[in-house]
């Protein structure tokens, strides 16, 4: 085995004791042999491991413990309605963050309730409204309502004759 090579395998898997029996003796056999390698060895257990050995347990204060048990918990709370459900669902097809993306859907949403709520109920073309007029008329003269002629006709038969002829 090389000299890099081992060197490599003493800085991560060696010293962590990660290596499987037979690349653990490979590296043992080759540190036997060269005085380099164990010599770069015992400066990486002095400076990378040694220190962490002695340096103890960290506890971190419970206000720590607490908000991250608070975050996980948020996490993985069911969403509220069905509105905050379909914003989840839109929310995770994106990575973006969270907080971002809930507030552009709102704004587009509420974009959206305001532009179908000025938009016109009933089509304003001028000729619109006056074939409308005009079909309601006819429709009329052709069920019997002569009230619509204004006394210019006597009868409407006429008036559906002039129509259809």
């Amino acid at each position: 085995m090389k000299c890099k090579k081992v060197q490599d395998r003493l800085i991560t898997e060696y010293v962590d004791k990660e290596l499987g029996p037979e690349e653990t003796a490979k590296v043992q056999q080759h540190l036997t042999a060269c005085p380099d390698c164990l010599e770069f060895l015992g400066a990486v257990q002095k400076s990378a491991v040694v220190p962490f050995k002695e340096a103890g347990t960290l506890e971190p204060e419970s206000v720590v413990w607490q908000r991250i048990q608070e975050k996980i918990e948020a996490e993985q709370a069911p969403s509220h309605g069905g509105f905050w459900r379909l914003v989840d669902i839109f929310v995770s097809r994106f990575p973006i963050p969270v907080p971002v993306m809930r507030a552009a859907f709102v704004t587009a949403l509420i974009l959206g309730v305001v532009v179908l709520a000025k938009w016109p109920s009933s089509y304003t073309d001028p000729a619109y409204g006056y074939l409308s007029e005009q079909m309601t008329f006819m429709s009329g003269l052709k069920a019997g309502d002569t009230d619509l002629l204004n006394g210019d006709f006597k009868s409407y038969e006429t008036v559906l004759e002039g129509i259809s002829g």
